[in-house]
């Protein structure tokens, strides 16, 4: 079955070296961290994006062509980010799904939410934080010692 390669996967040192410093991480493993965190990020967006298309259709309205702006610049710049580890690109990938859990708990506090939930979305949005700043670690590591650059290079001549 697909589930027990679920085990090999989570605990493969090359696929997943999440408690690993930036600065440590291969060029490899950073392309396969941003790989998950696109795929992961790309997929809410690529959701919020369709319904402010299907939104749009249904009355023009100024916010659904924001949510469209937005979810459209998130995956472009998910593409950017892994082809060319571009720095302003993987800060916005990075505070994404900030975005997303801090308007959640906007709306929770507004609607006098019980204060689980209020800790819940409060955990949510400091590890979403954490982990974008990690993502632009890592991009940022890879762009200071080039060896993204070599990569591409080797890529282009085969």
């Amino acid at each position: 079955m697909w589930f027990s390669k679920i085990p090999g996967y989570i605990f493969d040192k090359q696929k997943t070296p999440y408690l690993t410093e930036a600065k440590d991480l291969t060029l490899a493993q950073s392309q396969y961290e941003l790989a998950a965190y696109g795929v992961f990020v790309g997929t809410i967006y690529g959701i919020i994006g369709l319904a402010a298309i299907l939104s749009i259709f249904e009355g023009n309205n100024l916010i659904h062509y924001f949510w469209l702006f937005a979810s459209v610049s998130v995956i472009y710049s998910i593409f950017s980010v892994i082809r060319k580890y571009e720095l302003f690109s993987s800060y916005i990938i990075a505070f994404a799904p900030s975005v997303i859990v801090g308007l959640c708990f906007y709306d929770a506090l507004t609607k006098n939410s019980s204060l689980l939930t209020m800790t819940i979305f409060v955990c949510l949005f400091l590890l979403s934080l954490k982990y974008g700043w990690r993502i632009s670690r890592i991009v940022a590591w890879q762009r200071y010692t080039g060896e993204f650059e070599n990569y591409n290079i080797k890529n282009e001549k085969a």
